[in-house]
């Protein structure tokens, strides 16, 4: 089978010898082309070259952020995708059941490569980009946007560099009083008002260190999208919420938040812009978004769902 993989040198986990590992162990049995990224943005070009010339596979070693890449870059192809770990966090590789760490990963991906265990996944579509994960604009947009803004304390202090930016987020930078957002529904159902929202197309949302964070908990990975909608920014609200969605019971939805489940699309709108991300990447600010979600769009290496 030919591969291509495609690795980020600055996800938090690589090294040139954990690559050398990595290529050694899938080469053993099939035809491997590395490709390096070298600026943010270019896995989506090389994943879509390394499609257009016949690979069947393009495997990642990178963080979330290079996977989302390489997603868009294999729109429109029946190429296959890979997960091999490296980043910090690494969601999308830990929610469907795979290593995060690029050895064992590397070692999974052999073993599932050889039962030829695909998933198809659900990608989610706002605008003009697909994402694999989760989107947030508001709230969740500016806490990733304070984070890159200040690499330095990321790699740092890893998640508790997250949770300044959110304390920031919260009670400095957001409007507290004034909800800007209106969310548009499908099938005639009224509008929502909001300050911000989070859409999942998974669950876990993302991770704070080992913790699982599950906003939106009924979340599938090939269902459709799951939205949650702030309509408070009431500190003890808040709290109570987030409490129970690092918990090991969370709930869907709590007063304040309600969370819409298996959507297939709707549309936000904003006042003012607001910080918009995918994929916990920082993608500008926004007064409109439309979103969608294409099921089945995505085959992936990875077990099968639990039942």
């Amino acid at each position: 089978m030919r591969l291509a993989l495609i690795a980020n040198p600055h996800a938090s986990r690589f090294s040139g010898r954990q690559r050398d590992r990595v290529v050694a162990a899938l080469a053993a049995g099939h035809k491997v082309e590395v490709l390096q990224t070298a600026h943010p943005g270019q896995a989506t070009a090389l994943a879509s070259q390394a499609v257009a010339s016949g690979v069947e596979v393009v495997a990642v070693l990178g963080g979330d952020g290079t996977v989302n890449e390489v997603v868009n870059g294999l729109r429109g192809s029946d190429a296959a995708l890979g997960l091999l770990g490296g980043g910090r966090v690494n969601v999308l590789a830990r929610g469907l059941g795979l290593p995060a760490d690029p050895d064992r990963a590397a070692s999974r991906l052999v073993e599932l490569l050889a039962a030829g265990a695909r998933r198809r996944l659900t990608l989610g579509v706002a605008g003009d980009r697909w994402f694999a994960l989760n989107a947030g604009l508001g709230l969740g947009g500016a806490i990733v946007r304070e984070v890159e803004r200040r690499q330095r304390a990321k790699q740092l202090y890893g998640d508790r560099a997250y949770l300044a930016a959110g304390l920031k987020a919260l009670l400095v930078d957001h409007d507290r009083d004034n909800p800007h957002l209106t969310v548009h529904l499908p099938d005639g159902r009224p509008p929502l008002r909001g300050f911000f929202t989070l859409v999942g197309n998974g669950d876990p949302f993302t991770y704070l260190g080992r913790r699982p964070f599950r906003p939106t908990p009924q979340a599938t990975w090939d269902g459709g999208l799951d939205l949650l909608v702030g309509q408070t920014m009431a500190t003890r609200s808040l709290v109570r919420a987030l409490t129970g969605m690092l918990s090991p019971h969370p709930r869907a939805g709590y007063p304040g938040l309600p969370v819409l489940h298996d959507i297939d699309g709707f549309s936000l709108e904003s006042d003012i812009p607001l910080p918009f991300q995918l994929d916990g990447e920082y993608v500008g600010d926004r007064t409109s978004v439309t979103f969608g979600c294409l099921r089945s769009a995505l085959a992936v290496f990875a077990p099968p769902a639990r039942a």
